[in-house]
């Protein structure tokens, strides 16, 4: 019995395959224990994965011109231990950092904290109260995150929008043009990665309601030169509400371009603090990058309930740029996954402003091209596969997918390009494993039990 074994070994793995699957299988184990090993999947993942291919894309293609500029007050775990902060960020502080970054010239502000109480009449912070009420009319646009509530109708599985949290702050701002309540809300995927987001979201009440645009859809009402959008934006707003709630059809408004509510998310940089430097662009002022992140202990200090700046503060980090005070600290439950890694949800915000213009300007390709451009680069894959070796292949198709991405992003949006190439890779897997079935019954008959090995 021992010699039979031994003869069918001999059989179905050759000698000098022995030895090179040995040298193999120690190179991979030096590679493991050594730590490299995470690096060459990621890298080898990189050209199978269309969320991977995508982040390479926007690297290779950049931004548009017409891109915001973003600087992010970061709430972070320094700042709270300098703070001493527990719970919930102190309101005094957040008001002192919107503060500073309205009067350095910042194009707007974004305030990314919930600013709903626990209990509804918990009155709102002095500081953030007398901010708020004496904003002047000529200060930039202040963006203030509204909380929505959302339930499931009976016998369906689809959450709703039921109600808009009210804030100790609404009275303040109620009118107040430039100071405007928006949703930061995601789209987020069964994989629970975060590929798009809602550009606005409707609340109804019966046939009435109202409708809160995207921080993205916000910034992109400002236009390049002032709030030239910001008519058509109520227009467009009064507009998903007379829809959405059910009082009747309208036509379709002129502005925005693209009305899609979820739209793919094209990321620009992703959550490590050398991000900033990965993207730059070319403004009236000179080149810049595209987002700047400051830990908010830099700029404002806290303690006794009071807050205040600390020193004096230069204009560059914010004059002309869309200043998000957001929050990264450990505790936040504001963290998701995103093709790009793990972040928080003001760095999501963060992408989505600076690629505002081309979200709501750059309308998708219909359905029969997407097919028509997914099934064009499927056969392209299908022929690297069969008359390339492995390595070869999968660097031909990394590289095709790349090009793909960027042209197709840049004709069409990043939506349009991401469901091309994950179609095309989609259906490579397929076929790859209908061609590995295929060459096993094709040897069985030739080389019978041993059509499983390698020949």
């Amino acid at each position: 019995m021992r010699l039979n074994v031994s003869k069918w070994f001999e059989e179905a793995v050759p000698a000098r395959k022995r030895v090179v699957t040995l040298l193999i299988v120690v190179a991979a184990a030096v590679f493991m224990l050594a730590g490299l090993a995470g690096r060459i999947v990621d890298t080898h993942d990189t050209f199978a994965s269309s969320d991977r291919l995508a982040a390479v894309s926007l690297i290779l293609s950049g931004v548009p011109d017409d891109a915001a500029p973003v600087t992010l007050l970061d709430v972070d775990d320094e700042t709270r231990f300098s703070w001493k902060a527990e719970g919930a960020t102190p309101h005094a502080a957040l008001a002192e950092l919107a503060s500073l970054a309205s009067r350095s010239g910042a194009r707007s502000v974004l305030i990314d904290f919930d600013l709903s109480m626990d209990t509804p009449d918990t009155p709102g912070d002095p500081r953030l109260l007398s901010f708020l009420g004496t904003y002047p009319a000529d200060a930039p646009l202040l963006m203030l995150v509204r909380r929505i509530g959302f339930m499931r109708s009976a016998g369906s599985s689809v959450l709703q929008a039921a109600s808009a949290t009210p804030t100790p702050y609404d009275a303040v701002t109620r009118d107040k043009p430039n100071i405007r309540w928006v949703t930061t809300l995601n789209d987020i995927g069964s994989d629970r990665v975060v590929r798009n987001i809602k550009m606005w979201q409707t609340v109804c009440d019966g046939a009435s309601g109202i409708a809160y645009p995207s921080a993205a859809l916000a910034t992109a009402a400002q236009g390049s030169r002032g709030n030239e959008h910001s008519e058509r934006l109520a227009q467009f707003l009064n507009a998903r509400v007379t829809v959405e709630c059910g009082a009747g059809d309208v036509a379709p408004p002129a502005w925005p371009p693209v009305q899609q509510q979820s739209i793919q998310l094209p990321y620009v940089f992703a959550g490590g603090q050398s991000a900033s430097a990965l993207m730059k662009l070319d403004t009236p002022n000179g080149t810049t990058v595209a987002l700047r992140r400051i830990s908010a202990a830099q700029l404002v200090s806290f303690g006794d309930g009071a807050a205040a700046a600390v020193g004096e503060v230069d204009r560059d980090p914010f004059a002309g740029r869309v200043v998000i005070v957001g929050a990264s600290y450990t505790e936040s439950t504001d963290i998701h996954e995103t093709p790009l890694g793990t972040m928080p949800g003001s760095l999501i915000l963060a992408n989505s402003i600076v690629q505002a213009q081309r979200l709501t300007a750059v309308e998708p390709a219909s359905p029969m091209l997407r097919n028509i451009m997914a099934l064009l680069l499927f056969l392209i894959f299908a022929v690297f596969a069969r008359y390339l070796i492995g390595l070869a292949a999968i660097v031909g198709i990394g590289l095709v997918s790349v090009s793909v991405l960027v042209l197709v992003s840049r004709l069409y949006g990043m939506e349009s390009g991401f469901e091309v190439v994950a179609a095309a890779i989609t259906g490579f897997s397929l076929f790859k494993l209908i061609d590995a079935f295929a060459q096993l019954v094709m040897d069985i008959p030739k080389r019978r039990w041993r059509a499983i090995f390698k020949p």
